[in-house]
């Protein structure tokens, strides 16, 4: 039976649209108060900036069985460069994975947050180690992740110790997987400059307000408020890796040094991306990597971050059809969970 929305609550959503629009104009004058202190700087030509970007992504679904945690694992890493004005791929690396996640504390096997946690884990390691199988053939001026470099570095020391992967490559445990984690992104910080590009954060940064960065300069782009709508990003800011945030992060050893922080819109009223920038010892130039991510980002949004999440994306029914097909015991309706 086709889905059908009731009349009813169509009207209910107009309702609910023109109230926050009036909410939206109530909030006007607060939103320029608190965004009118961050420094925006506008982006300048970026022709020849840069020669080579490379982007990883991966996609990964949980399986929950009768028997045990699945998983299912692929992502793919590519190395860009900019030929007569157009944007060619020059190398590629892809990687895949499958297996099961087990824990040994009861409390946490009954928690299905905590093998999604396991599993974004081991999928950073992966997007990070392939990146890195890229740098190692080649110079490249930048590396994109998808996320943010806080997501990436996060350990859940709670839930580690009972935890295992088993792979069909072999069996590893999450404590591994985080300190692996940490370690590459560490080899990459010395060889390139890595940039972890979010499309949302709940961080605030810059103010002190009652709003986020990314709802300040969602706001301001609604508002059209000069000049944060415009093509450019906000001045950097330099975040000490201090021994509290290394404890809230739950990272045992770490040799970074902290991350340049910004947030950056690449065209005029478009969306705004926060980019974090790891360094050990050498601070990166923020404006060239700006440019250099502007360079290839044609329509907005940076496209080897594109193309290499669609070329990893999973199809959850897809997945289900082949199990089944080939036998393994999964069930059809909530048996079958896609994070």
């Amino acid at each position: 039976m086709a889905a059908t929305m009731y009349p009813e609550l169509a009207r209910l959503l107009l309702i609910l649209r023109n109230k926050m629009g009036l909410e939206i104009d109530k909030k006007r004058g607060s939103i320029t108060d608190a965004i009118s202190s961050i420094e925006w700087i506008p982006i300048g030509d970026e022709k020849n900036v840069c020669k080579a970007v490379a982007a990883s992504d991966s996609s990964f679904i949980l399986v929950e069985s009768r028997i045990a945690m699945l998983y299912v694992l692929q992502g793919i890493s590519q190395l860009y460069t900019i030929d007569s004005g157009k944007i060619a791929t020059r190398d590629s690396d892809r990687f895949y994975d499958a297996g099961f996640i087990e824990s040994t504390d009861r409390r946490v096997a009954t928690r299905r947050s905590a093998f999604k946690k396991a599993l974004t884990a081991h999928a950073y390691l992966n997007e990070v180690e392939s990146i890195g199988r890229i740098a190692s053939r080649g110079s490249i001026d930048l590396a994109l992740l998808d996320g943010s470099l806080l997501s990436f570095l996060v350990a859940r020391r709670d839930i580690a110790k009972s935890m295992t992967i088993e792979s069909v490559y072999g069996s590893k445990d999450l404590n591994y997987v985080y300190s692996r984690k940490v370690q590459t992104i560490e080899e990459l910080a010395q060889k390139t400059t890595l940039v972890f590009t979010a499309k949302s954060s709940s961080v605030s940064f810059y103010t002190q307000s009652n709003y986020t960065d990314f709802q300040l300069f969602e706001m301001a782009r609604i508002y059209r408020i000069p000049p944060y709508f415009e093509a450019g990003y906000s001045k950097p800011l330099d975040i000490e890796l201090s021994g509290d945030i290394k404890r809230f992060l739950g990272l045992e050893e770490c040799s970074l040094k902290g991350f340049i922080v910004t947030y950056a819109r690449l065209q005029r009223n478009s969306q705004v991306f926060q980019l974090s920038i790891p360094y050990i010892d050498r601070k990166p130039d923020i404006d060239m990597v700006v440019k250099c991510v502007r360079a290839f980002s044609p329509a907005g949004y940076p496209l080897p971050l594109d193309v290499v999440h669609r070329l990893s994306k999973l199809s959850r029914r897809s997945l289900k059809e082949f199990l089944i097909r080939v036998g393994f015991p999964v069930a059809s309706g909530r048996e079958f969970i896609e994070l």
